[in-house]
Protein backbone atom coordinates (compact mmCIF):
# COMPACT_ATOMS: atom_id res chain seq x y z
CA UNK A 1 0.00 0.00 0.00
CA UNK A 2 2.74 2.47 0.95
CA UNK A 3 4.52 1.98 -2.40
CA UNK A 4 1.32 2.63 -4.35
CA UNK A 5 0.47 5.69 -2.24
CA UNK A 6 3.92 7.23 -2.63
CA UNK A 7 3.89 6.59 -6.37
CA UNK A 8 0.41 8.09 -6.79
CA UNK A 9 1.28 11.11 -4.62
CA UNK A 10 4.45 11.74 -6.65
CA UNK A 11 2.44 11.49 -9.89
CA UNK A 12 -0.11 14.04 -8.61
CA UNK A 13 2.66 16.43 -7.50
CA UNK A 14 4.45 16.20 -10.85
CA UNK A 15 1.16 16.61 -12.74
CA UNK A 16 0.54 19.79 -10.72
CA UNK A 17 4.01 21.06 -11.67
CA UNK A 18 3.36 20.42 -15.35
CA UNK A 19 0.01 22.19 -15.18
CA UNK A 20 1.65 25.14 -13.42
CA UNK A 21 4.38 25.27 -16.07
CA UNK A 22 1.80 25.32 -18.87
CA UNK A 23 0.10 28.25 -17.15
CA UNK A 24 3.46 30.11 -16.99
CA UNK A 25 3.53 30.16 -13.21
CA UNK A 26 -0.14 30.98 -12.67
CA UNK A 27 -1.46 29.15 -9.64
CA UNK A 28 -4.88 27.87 -10.66
CA UNK A 29 -7.39 25.99 -8.55
CA UNK A 30 -6.51 22.82 -10.45
CA UNK A 31 -2.88 23.05 -9.32
CA UNK A 32 -3.93 23.62 -5.70
CA UNK A 33 -6.39 20.73 -5.77
CA UNK A 34 -3.79 18.37 -7.24
CA UNK A 35 -1.36 19.33 -4.48
CA UNK A 36 -4.01 18.89 -1.78
CA UNK A 37 -5.14 15.47 -3.09
CA UNK A 38 -1.50 14.45 -3.45
CA UNK A 39 -0.87 15.44 0.17
CA UNK A 40 -3.81 13.31 1.36
CA UNK A 41 -2.60 10.28 -0.60
CA UNK A 42 0.93 10.90 0.63
CA UNK A 43 -0.31 10.97 4.24
CA UNK A 44 -1.88 7.53 3.76
CA UNK A 45 1.40 6.18 2.41
CA UNK A 46 3.38 7.70 5.27
CA UNK A 47 1.09 6.28 7.97
CA UNK A 48 1.26 2.87 6.30
CA UNK A 49 5.05 2.85 6.84
CA UNK A 50 4.37 1.95 10.46
CA UNK A 51 2.33 -1.10 9.41
CA UNK A 52 5.04 -2.62 7.25
CA UNK A 53 6.73 -5.87 8.25
CA UNK A 54 9.01 -4.94 9.90
CA UNK A 55 7.78 -1.36 10.55
CA UNK A 56 9.94 1.37 9.03
CA UNK A 57 11.22 3.58 11.90
CA UNK A 58 10.50 7.30 11.78
CA UNK A 59 14.21 7.90 12.30
CA UNK A 60 15.13 6.06 9.09
CA UNK A 61 16.16 8.00 6.00
CA UNK A 62 13.22 6.86 3.79
CA UNK A 63 10.63 7.84 6.42
CA UNK A 64 12.31 11.18 7.10
CA UNK A 65 12.52 11.93 3.37
CA UNK A 66 8.84 11.11 2.92
CA UNK A 67 7.92 13.31 5.89
CA UNK A 68 9.93 16.24 4.48
CA UNK A 69 8.14 16.01 1.14
CA UNK A 70 4.71 15.83 2.77
CA UNK A 71 5.35 18.68 5.22
CA UNK A 72 6.63 20.92 2.42
CA UNK A 73 3.33 20.58 0.57
CA UNK A 74 1.33 21.05 3.78
CA UNK A 75 3.36 24.16 4.70
CA UNK A 76 2.77 25.58 1.23
CA UNK A 77 -0.98 24.96 1.39
CA UNK A 78 -1.16 26.58 4.84
CA UNK A 79 0.68 29.65 3.52
CA UNK A 80 -1.61 30.21 0.53
CA UNK A 81 -3.08 33.24 2.26
CA UNK A 82 0.21 35.03 1.61
CA UNK A 83 0.25 36.13 -2.02
CA UNK A 84 4.00 35.77 -2.64
CA UNK A 85 4.03 32.02 -2.06
CA UNK A 86 1.08 31.30 -4.37
CA UNK A 87 3.26 31.87 -7.42
CA UNK A 88 5.60 29.06 -6.34
CA UNK A 89 3.09 26.23 -6.71
CA UNK A 90 4.79 24.66 -9.74
CA UNK A 91 8.22 24.78 -8.07
CA UNK A 92 6.89 23.33 -4.83
CA UNK A 93 5.11 20.61 -6.80
CA UNK A 94 8.15 19.53 -8.83
CA UNK A 95 10.41 19.60 -5.77
CA UNK A 96 8.10 17.54 -3.58
CA UNK A 97 7.33 15.24 -6.49
CA UNK A 98 11.01 14.37 -6.90
CA UNK A 99 11.48 14.02 -3.13
CA UNK A 100 8.48 11.67 -2.94
CA UNK A 101 9.83 9.59 -5.82
CA UNK A 102 13.17 9.34 -4.01
CA UNK A 103 11.41 8.41 -0.75
CA UNK A 104 9.40 5.69 -2.50
CA UNK A 105 12.55 4.21 -4.05
CA UNK A 106 14.40 4.42 -0.74
CA UNK A 107 11.55 2.58 1.00
CA UNK A 108 11.61 -0.15 -1.65
CA UNK A 109 15.39 -0.59 -1.64
CA UNK A 110 16.20 -0.03 2.00
CA UNK A 111 18.17 -2.66 3.85
CA UNK A 112 17.48 -4.04 7.32
CA UNK A 113 16.75 -1.45 10.04
CA UNK A 114 19.80 0.10 11.67
CA UNK A 115 20.34 -1.28 15.16
CA UNK A 116 19.53 1.20 17.90
CA UNK A 117 17.75 3.62 15.58
CA UNK A 118 14.66 3.62 17.80
CA UNK A 119 16.48 3.04 21.09
CA UNK A 120 15.45 6.52 22.26
CA UNK A 121 12.10 7.03 20.54
CA UNK A 122 11.26 10.30 22.30
CA UNK A 123 14.47 12.00 21.20
CA UNK A 124 14.56 10.38 17.78
CA UNK A 125 10.98 11.37 17.01
CA UNK A 126 11.56 14.90 18.29
CA UNK A 127 14.69 15.25 16.17
CA UNK A 128 13.07 13.93 12.99
CA UNK A 129 9.87 15.96 13.38
CA UNK A 130 11.74 19.19 14.15
CA UNK A 131 14.22 18.57 11.33
CA UNK A 132 11.50 17.84 8.79
CA UNK A 133 9.45 20.85 9.88
CA UNK A 134 12.45 23.18 9.74
CA UNK A 135 13.59 21.72 6.41
CA UNK A 136 10.15 22.20 4.86
CA UNK A 137 9.80 25.84 5.93
CA UNK A 138 13.37 26.67 4.95
CA UNK A 139 12.70 25.10 1.54
CA UNK A 140 9.93 27.67 1.07
CA UNK A 141 12.29 30.36 2.38
CA UNK A 142 14.91 29.47 -0.22
CA UNK A 143 12.23 29.44 -2.93
CA UNK A 144 11.26 32.99 -1.92
CA UNK A 145 14.96 33.92 -1.90
CA UNK A 146 15.49 32.59 -5.42
CA UNK A 147 12.38 34.39 -6.64
CA UNK A 148 13.62 37.60 -5.01
CA UNK A 149 16.98 37.36 -6.78
CA UNK A 150 15.30 36.59 -10.12
CA UNK A 151 12.85 39.49 -9.74
CA UNK A 152 15.62 41.88 -8.73
CA UNK A 153 17.66 40.87 -11.78
CA UNK A 154 14.68 41.42 -14.07
CA UNK A 155 14.14 44.92 -12.69
CA UNK A 156 17.83 45.79 -12.73
CA UNK A 157 18.35 44.88 -16.37
CA UNK A 158 14.79 45.88 -17.41
CA UNK A 159 14.03 42.49 -18.89
CA UNK A 160 10.57 41.34 -19.82
CA UNK A 161 9.35 38.89 -17.13
CA UNK A 162 9.36 35.20 -18.07
CA UNK A 163 7.50 34.23 -14.91
CA UNK A 164 4.75 35.97 -12.99
CA UNK A 165 6.78 36.78 -9.88
CA UNK A 166 5.37 38.71 -6.90
CA UNK A 167 6.75 42.07 -5.79
CA UNK A 168 10.14 42.31 -4.10
CA UNK A 169 8.45 43.57 -0.92
CA UNK A 170 6.09 40.60 -0.80
CA UNK A 171 8.87 38.06 -1.41
CA UNK A 172 11.06 39.69 1.21
CA UNK A 173 8.22 39.65 3.73
CA UNK A 174 7.47 35.97 3.17
CA UNK A 175 11.17 35.14 3.37
CA UNK A 176 11.32 36.90 6.73
CA UNK A 177 8.24 35.14 8.15
CA UNK A 178 9.22 31.62 7.02
CA UNK A 179 12.81 32.10 8.21
CA UNK A 180 11.54 33.29 11.60
CA UNK A 181 9.76 29.96 12.09
CA UNK A 182 12.04 27.59 10.20
CA UNK A 183 15.32 28.64 11.81
CA UNK A 184 14.16 28.02 15.43
CA UNK A 185 12.90 24.59 14.34
CA UNK A 186 16.28 23.85 12.77
CA UNK A 187 18.01 25.00 15.97
CA UNK A 188 15.89 22.66 18.09
CA UNK A 189 16.57 19.86 15.60
CA UNK A 190 20.33 20.34 16.03
CA UNK A 191 20.00 20.27 19.83
CA UNK A 192 17.77 17.18 19.92
CA UNK A 193 20.07 15.46 17.43
CA UNK A 194 23.02 15.89 19.78
CA UNK A 195 20.97 14.66 22.74
CA UNK A 196 19.72 11.66 20.75
CA UNK A 197 23.27 10.71 19.79
CA UNK A 198 24.50 11.07 23.37
CA UNK A 199 21.57 9.00 24.67
CA UNK A 200 22.48 6.22 22.23
CA UNK A 201 26.07 6.31 23.47
CA UNK A 202 27.56 7.31 20.13
CA UNK A 203 29.54 10.35 19.10
CA UNK A 204 27.28 13.12 17.78
CA UNK A 205 30.13 14.39 15.58
CA UNK A 206 29.25 12.81 12.25
CA UNK A 207 29.33 14.03 8.65
CA UNK A 208 25.61 14.71 8.95
CA UNK A 209 25.95 16.91 12.04
CA UNK A 210 28.97 18.70 10.53
CA UNK A 211 27.05 19.80 7.44
CA UNK A 212 23.90 20.43 9.46
CA UNK A 213 25.84 22.77 11.75
CA UNK A 214 27.43 24.40 8.69
CA UNK A 215 23.96 25.13 7.32
CA UNK A 216 22.86 26.44 10.72
CA UNK A 217 25.84 28.81 10.86
CA UNK A 218 25.10 30.11 7.36
CA UNK A 219 21.50 30.77 8.38
CA UNK A 220 22.81 32.92 11.24
CA UNK A 221 23.80 35.53 8.63
CA UNK A 222 20.30 36.30 7.28
CA UNK A 223 18.84 35.99 10.79
CA UNK A 224 21.41 38.47 12.11
CA UNK A 225 20.97 40.83 9.18
CA UNK A 226 17.20 40.91 9.61
CA UNK A 227 16.92 40.90 13.40
CA UNK A 228 19.98 42.92 14.41
CA UNK A 229 20.58 45.24 11.47
CA UNK A 230 17.03 45.21 10.03
CA UNK A 231 18.59 44.72 6.60
CA UNK A 232 16.64 43.37 3.64
CA UNK A 233 17.44 42.68 0.00
CA UNK A 234 19.72 40.43 -1.97
CA UNK A 235 22.26 39.54 0.75
CA UNK A 236 19.76 37.78 3.06
CA UNK A 237 18.19 36.16 -0.02
CA UNK A 238 21.53 34.74 -1.15
CA UNK A 239 22.28 33.55 2.37
CA UNK A 240 19.06 31.56 2.73
CA UNK A 241 19.66 29.90 -0.65
CA UNK A 242 23.23 28.94 0.32
CA UNK A 243 22.05 27.69 3.72
CA UNK A 244 19.44 25.49 2.08
CA UNK A 245 22.02 24.01 -0.31
CA UNK A 246 24.11 22.95 2.70
CA UNK A 247 21.00 21.68 4.44
CA UNK A 248 20.11 19.48 1.47
CA UNK A 249 23.66 18.16 1.36
CA UNK A 250 23.56 17.30 5.07
CA UNK A 251 20.49 15.10 4.48
CA UNK A 252 20.91 13.74 0.97
CA UNK A 253 24.38 14.52 -0.38
CA UNK A 254 26.31 12.63 2.27
CA UNK A 255 24.19 9.54 1.66
CA UNK A 256 24.85 9.70 -2.07
CA UNK A 257 28.55 9.86 -1.25
CA UNK A 258 28.20 6.98 1.18
CA UNK A 259 29.34 8.97 4.22
CA UNK A 260 26.14 9.20 6.25
CA UNK A 261 27.81 8.01 9.42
Amino acid sequence: MTHIAHGLAAALYLLASLLGAVKRGRTTRSVIWLLAIGALVHAVGFVDLHFQTPPIPLGSFPAALSLIGWLTVVAYLLCLGMDPIRAGAAWVAVGTGLVTVAAGLAIRWQGPPVAGLESSPAWSHAHVLLSAGGFSLLALTSLAGLAYLAKERELKYKRSPRLLLPSLEGLDRFEHVSLSVGFPLLTLAVITGFVWGADRGISPWTYHTFWLLSAWLVYLLPVGLRVVRHQHGHLPARSVVLGFVLLVFSYVGIRLLGTAV
